[in-house]
């Protein structure tokens, strides 16, 4: 394929420079993006449509993942995206100025795998108020002999181990009235990402062909189909906890989720959370996503306040 981008440096783990600075950024959030991200995250919240307020902060954590193909050529990389940590520290006005600025933190060998860690934060350009803050870990170039499908983000730390097991006699609840007690199960939140989500999501209006946007980059890389991102899970389950607790969950929502298995174009995804612990208007879950075959596709935790 062409070099879209010859200017840009090319995506490899050696290539990776740590504390390098990458940004600011600016992007605004206005009502092109907002539709944007509404389509992209089929996300059509109260908040969001007609004469809302905001954007979906969630994207903006799509953006931060991003960012370094402001400075990696984004049509070169071919990568896994391990695992996720974001906080949501303030909604998002619409027509927002913000300024995107990261760095990639640390980079290690596993396994014979390249693995790098990117931290960015999305800021307002005017007075700095923070929006988003997010860290990554990333296989910079899958490896000839990985095993594809299989899992490849490592083993979930030991303490709070998630174990994906759904309460079948608890009735779900889709918004939390009160402080919810431990085992409650939210309601689950089910997607079924099509070409044209995943490709506003990953960048193919801005030419990046990746093997989110484009069959024959994903074929190559050894996929049956193009892959949605890890990180559109991650929103799912973000859109789901956001109708669980409410405004607060945009003010103190956090999630760390691990990628286990691709999701592939047209998959059937179920995000689930069930409620495991309460330290005063502290609210733990443990957070999963399933496919039409029930093979888990992502787990992690989630927490946010609920006044």
């Amino acid at each position: 394929m062409a070099r879209i981008h010859p200017e840009l440096r090319e995506p490899t783990y050696d290539n990776v420079v740590l504390n390098e600075r990458i940004g600011p950024v600016s992007v605004i959030a206005d009502e092109a993006y907002r539709r944007r991200a509404c389509f992209a995250l089929d996300d059509y919240s109260p908040q969001y449509r007609d004469a809302g307020p905001y954007v979906p902060a969630s994207m903006v954590g799509r953006d931060l993942v991003a960012l370094f193909c402001s400075v990696y050529d984004p049509s070169r990389t071919v990568g896994l995206h391990q695992k996720e940590e974001i906080w949501f520290l303030n909604p998002i006005p619409l027509n927002a100025k913000l300024s995107y600025s990261g760095k990639y933190t640390d980079k290690y060998m596993k396994r014979g795998k390249g693995y790098t860690v990117f931290e960015a934060e999305a800021r307002d350009a005017g007075d700095g108020k923070p929006y988003v803050r997010q860290i990554s870990t990333e296989i910079m170039r899958i490896p000839r002999d990985i095993q594809l499908g299989t899992g490849g983000s490592g083993s979930a730390p030991s303490a709070d181990h998630v174990v994906p097991d759904w309460p079948e006699h608890a009735a779900p609840v889709e918004i939390a009235e009160g402080t919810p007690r431990p085992g409650t199960p939210v309601k689950p939140l089910i997607k079924r990402p099509e070409q044209g989500q995943m490709s506003v999501f990953s960048g193919g209006n801005s030419q990046w062909y990746n093997i989110h946007t484009d069959i024959e980059v994903a074929l190559k890389a050894g996929f049956r189909d193009t892959l949605a991102q890890g990180m559109m899970e991650t929103c799912w389950i973000a859109e789901m906890l956001a109708r669980f607790i409410g405004p607060a969950w945009h003010t103190s929502g956090w999630i760390k989720m691990a990628y286990v298995k691709p999701v592939y174009r047209a998959d059937r995804i179920t995000c689930k959370a069930v409620v495991r612990e309460v330290e005063g208007s502290l609210v733990k879950f443990h957070v999963w996503a399933e496919n039409q075959d029930g093979d888990i596709t992502a787990v992690g935790w989630a927490s946010a306040h609920k006044p």
